[in-house]
């Protein structure tokens, strides 16, 4: 099935942050600086973001989700609820960024993998740690396409030298989750292009 999906790259980082057409209203998952004004612009008409799904609350992730919260009465869904240590705001204070406006995690999914229905989609979820203790990769069975946050890149996996990182989780956990997807499934990062689950089968030098 053929499902609009936009990208905002944006933030203090470049990251990716996506607008998702959903059976009823539309779902963002990850929250850069400037993401509601740019999601205003692109809704139709009447048209609403019910829910917020984070990939993981690292601060570039999530600059702009108290005001898309605040704007649009969306419902976010992360692993864990928020705090300031999951947001990195004592690192980001040193490289002289503005620290995160808080918001508020309404439904907390906790370390299992399981599956929900938002905005008329049926979701698989992918609890992942390494990079962030709180990673998740939300998948769309229907549409072949995963997000996947900073858990999977092109030709790369998500950096682990952040608090509580582990390259060992990280990539068991890409190889039980992730892998297993059909090789046409859309990977869809935080940062940088996307890829495929067969492209990186073959070719990411990290899961070999």
């Amino acid at each position: 099935m053929s499902r609009k999906i936009q990208v905002y790259t944006g933030g203090s980082v470049g990251c990716n942050g996506y607008l998702i057409e959903a059976g009823d209203g539309y779902v963002v998952v990850d929250a850069p600086m400037g993401i509601a004004d740019w999601v205003a612009r692109r809704l139709p008409e009447g048209a609403r973001v019910k829910h917020l799904l984070l990939t993981h609350q690292h601060f570039d992730h999530v600059e702009g989700a108290a005001e898309l919260q605040r704007r649009t009465g969306c419902t976010i869904h992360a692993v864990a609820p928020y705090s300031k240590a999951l947001t990195l705001e004592l690192a980001a204070a040193s490289w002289g960024l503005p620290p995160v406006e808080p918001y508020t995690v309404d439904d907390v999914l906790g370390p299992t993998p399981r599956k929900a229905d938002w905005g008329g989609l049926a979701w698989e979820v992918y609890p992942i740690a390494g990079h962030a203790t709180d990673g998740a990769a939300y998948y769309l069975p229907g549409d072949d396409e995963v997000f996947v946050g900073d858990i999977l890149f092109a030709g790369s996996v998500g950096r682990t030298d952040f608090p509580g990182g582990s390259m060992s989780a990280l990539v068991r956990g890409i190889q039980e989750h992730l892998m297993p997807l059909p090789p046409q499934t859309m990977v869809n990062s935080g940062h940088g292009p996307s890829t495929t689950i067969g492209e990186e089968q073959l070719n990411n030098p990290y899961l070999s």
